[in-house]
């Protein structure tokens, strides 16, 4: 008996052993964004207050983040009477800018800490791209064991722009100069039937940047999903929601005309 139950105890220890080794797919990984209380409130012209973990200070600060602008085309357009008009042939361009807002004075302890760290407010912020039921990042070529982005999505963006430059200064001279808002612009393509294209604006619990730059290796790679990231504090869907904050880019129907005058 004592034979039988140390070979059943192995056996189990090969199996447990051989399961843990094995890679987990992304939907096995973050099957929705909602289910970890991920926010679907951004929108465009609408603020929406956007925490993030900041140096030099305990808690989460709150900023604030919108799309001010969005525009979504079709290429080619349906023609009219077309049956076949909604089907992936044709492709959705979104077109959107992104602006968050630090509208508070930092305090000098804050300051200090990101002169320490040599980085600014905005770089504990991110705008990803991610599918809406998986997680996964649709902003990278990585984003399946083969190497490529098979859902045939593509992200084109600009580097943030500091506006309204503002200076904290103290008694012996020292002086950090920061932004009250910094903008950015992404140009996102997916085909027409794809409907999981979600653009995100959101904040980290990791106050350490080069912590949360490896916490999210993985994720920027494209080889985990966004639950594995600094943006999402697992067991924790009133942080994740203070934190994470999503906008479903969807098909709308055809436009008048073409705002950006691109031949069709």
């Amino acid at each position: 008996m004592k034979r039988f139950i140390r070979f059943f105890a192995t056996i189990l220890l090969i199996f447990s052993i051989t399961f843990a080794a094995m890679p987990i797919t992304s939907s096995a990984q973050f099957d929705d964004l909602k289910k970890y209380g991920v926010n679907m409130n951004l929108n465009k012209g609408n603020w929406v207050a956007v925490y993030t973990k900041l140096p030099g200070k305990k808690g989460l600060t709150k900023l604030f983040a919108k799309i001010t602008k969005l525009s979504i085309y079709e290429i080619p357009a349906p023609r009219a009477g077309a049956a076949a008009s909604a089907t992936n042939d044709s492709t959705m361009t979104a077109v959107l800018t992104v602006q968050v807002q630090y509208p508070q004075k930092p305090s000098k302890k804050i300051a200090k800490a990101l002169m320490n760290e040599g980085h600014d407010v905005i770089d504990y912020m991110d705008v990803v791209v991610v599918d809406k039921f998986t997680g996964e990042n649709l902003n990278t070529q990585e984003t399946s064991e083969e190497g490529s982005n098979y859902h045939g999505v593509s992200v084109k963006e600009t580097e943030w722009k500091g506006l309204k430059p503002q200076k904290l200064t103290w008694s012996n001279g020292t002086v950090y100069q920061y932004y009250v808002s910094y903008v950015k612009t992404l140009v996102i393509k997916f085909p027409s039937g794809y409907k999981n294209t979600c653009l995100g604006v959101c904040g980290s619990h990791v106050g350490d940047y080069n912590k949360m730059q490896d916490w999210n290796e993985g994720f920027i790679e494209g080889y985990t999903a966004f639950s594995d990231t600094s943006h999402v504090k697992l067991g924790s869907k009133k942080k994740t929601s203070q934190l994470s904050h999503f906008f479903n880019i969807k098909k709308k129907a055809q436009e008048p005309s073409n705002p950006f005058g691109i031949r069709k």
